[in-house]
């Protein structure tokens, strides 16, 4: 049998069962046709093969990134992007420099910023924003939990000083009462409810467009397959039609909207489980259905996380913030009596242990073998939790980009004892329960080796260590971020790792990932991005 391509001389980590490091790999058509030493498999290879010599280079299989909300993504990738920027100036220029390309009076849209990440450690306010926007109604989404909006954005939503705050949420204010341009929660609504509906991105073709962007961007950095969360029906739609349209780039898990992620709307989403006839798993290997996506709390760095224990100023978050946890049985047995699989939001570790608990009474009253119910970030797991969670088959999905990417505010939240143990990979690991490793983008950078770098190093962007004894290896990393994601949505029979008979995604980066220098992890680029056996990106001009 003669490869269509293939990979020699190189550091190629299979991921398999036994983590197999192999010299080369030959490609037939979509799927891997074998692996192993260079002379064993250049005997694939016929005059019309490719032959790409690696040179010492190390290949992964294709990055599954778990947790991606791609059309959000798409959104911010269109607008005006803060990763990154160190100070309120630098956002400033960011969105003066949008202003300058749009029209006057259109809507400038954005996102990706902390206020851990500005040397002034502050919020930017409507009045920073009007200084560079002051004709253009701009919004500008907080990792987690809030928007800064200007002037002009509140005057069109009607937000005065006398504007009382919503359900679920809070308006920013000055000391005299005025809003500030800061939106908590379910006071963004406000805003985002006044857009035109193709600012807002709420049309089947808004979001087609928003998905295709993220997903070639994504392609330089090697995700080949990604979990996307709360995927509303609009959004099933639009996939639906870009995988009708062959332009689906990236292999998507789609996880529908379930209670939880809609509690602002006061909808009731469990007749949609009740009437939908079909469970996770349906679809192929490009577009398939992943379990369902719930959510409990908030977040750590707006103190919104549902705690057993108070902040650090002795506060507690307001909880229920997204559902009624009297019902959370109920959406469960739902979901179990239909066949589905539930991934749910748990920030705080009260929140944790409430959906573990819950987890257990549904699994022991309606057994599902099948289910891979999981928590979703997962910070601060109790014994408790931890143990029901090996016994009941119960996974994490994690973000260790988050460390990265905010976690000098998490300081100024909790103490050191629990900053420590925030995220505990090794411990997770270490009782046996699955773990797979993801971006969450937009809450953090959708860079896979922001995230390989984090769970290894543990330290912050500006350097902050969160501590020592939850650092796992980097070939743990990997497996986090490979064949762990694949598990999650029921394809690790198909793709994952790299092994005869699997899909044919992988990628060649410019380091040897075990031995490159720590902090280099978060720096190693993409140099190749193999996806269903086709070339899709390309820094090495193999192609030209």
């Amino acid at each position: 049998m003669t490869a269509s391509i293939i990979l020699f001389n190189g550091r190629i980590h299979t991921v398999d069962s036994d983590d197999t490091i192999v010299e080369a790999i030959a490609i037939k058509g979509n799927k891997i046709l074998a692996v192993g030493g260079n002379e064993e498999i250049k005997k694939y290879g016929s005059r019309d093969t490719m032959s790409i010599d690696l040179r010492g280079k190390t290949v992964l299989p294709g990055i599954f990134d778990s947790h991606n909300h791609t059309g959000a993504a798409g959104v911010l990738l269109k607008g005006v992007m803060l990763f990154g920027a160190k100070n309120i100036k630098e956002l400033q220029n960011r969105v003066a420099q949008r202003v300058a390309e749009s029209q006057a009076g259109s809507w400038i849209r954005g996102g990706g910023w902390i206020e851990s990440q500005f040397t002034e450690y502050r919020l930017p306010t409507r009045w920073d924003l009007d200084e560079v926007a002051p004709d253009n109604p701009v919004i500008l989404s907080r990792l987690f939990g809030a928007v800064v909006v200007n002037s002009s954005a509140l005057k069109l939503a009607g937000i005065t000083k006398h504007t009382a705050d919503p359900w679920r949420g809070s308006i920013g204010r000055a000391k005299n009462g005025e809003p500030n341009g800061i939106l908590y929660d379910g006071a963004r609504d406000l805003v985002t409810r006044v857009m035109p509906a193709e600012a807002a991105s709420n049309t089947v073709e808004e979001a087609k467009k928003d998905i295709l962007r993220a997903l070639i961007e994504y392609q330089k950095y090697g995700i080949t397959s990604i979990i996307d969360p709360g995927v509303s029906g609009m959004r099933r739609l639009a996939y639906q039609q870009l995988f009708n349209e062959n332009n689906l780039p990236i292999r998507i898990n789609m996880m529908p909207v379930y209670n939880g992620l809609y509690a602002s709307m006061g909808q009731d989403l469990t007749p949609m489980v009740e009437h939908m006839g079909i469970i996770n798993g349906f679809g192929n290997e490009w577009l398939n259905l992943g379990a369902l996506k719930m959510a409990i709390d908030g977040g750590l760095g707006s103190k919104t996380s549902w705690m057993n224990e108070a902040f650090l100023d002795g506060t507690f978050s307001e909880i229920p913030l997204r559902l009624d946890i009297n019902k959370l049985g109920h959406y469960f047995a739902t979901a179990q009596k239909y066949r589905w699989s539930i991934g749910i939001h748990c920030c705080g570790d009260k929140a944790q242990d409430v959906a573990v608990d819950t987890f257990v009474k549904t699994i022991s009253n309606n057994p599902n073998s099948d289910a891979r119910h999981n928590i979703i970030h997962g910070y601060l797991p109790t014994a408790k939790s931890l143990d029901n969670m090996q016994k009941y088959n119960i996974g994490v999905s994690v973000q260790p980009g988050f460390m990265y990417v905010e976690g000098d505010i998490y300081f100024d939240v909790i103490e050191q004892e629990r900053i420590n143990r925030f995220k505990p990979l090794k411990t997770y690991l270490n009782a046996g329960i699955l773990v797979a490793a993801n971006s969450d983008m937009t809450s953090a950078h959708y860079n896979p080796f922001l995230g390989m770098y984090a769970a290894v190093a543990r330290k912050t962007s500006q350097g902050r260590s969160l501590g020592t004894e939850e650092k796992i290896t980097r070939q743990e990393m990997l497996r986090l971020f490979t064949i762990n994601g694949a598990k999650l949505a029921f394809m690790e029979d198909k793709t994952g790792s790299l092994e005869q008979g699997k899909l044919a995604d992988l990628v060649v980066i410019n380091e040897n990932i075990l031995t490159v220098a720590e902090d280099e992890i978060k720096d190693l680029k993409v140099l190749l991005n193999i996806t269903n056996g086709r070339i899709v990106y390309d820094s090495l001009h193999l192609t030209e």
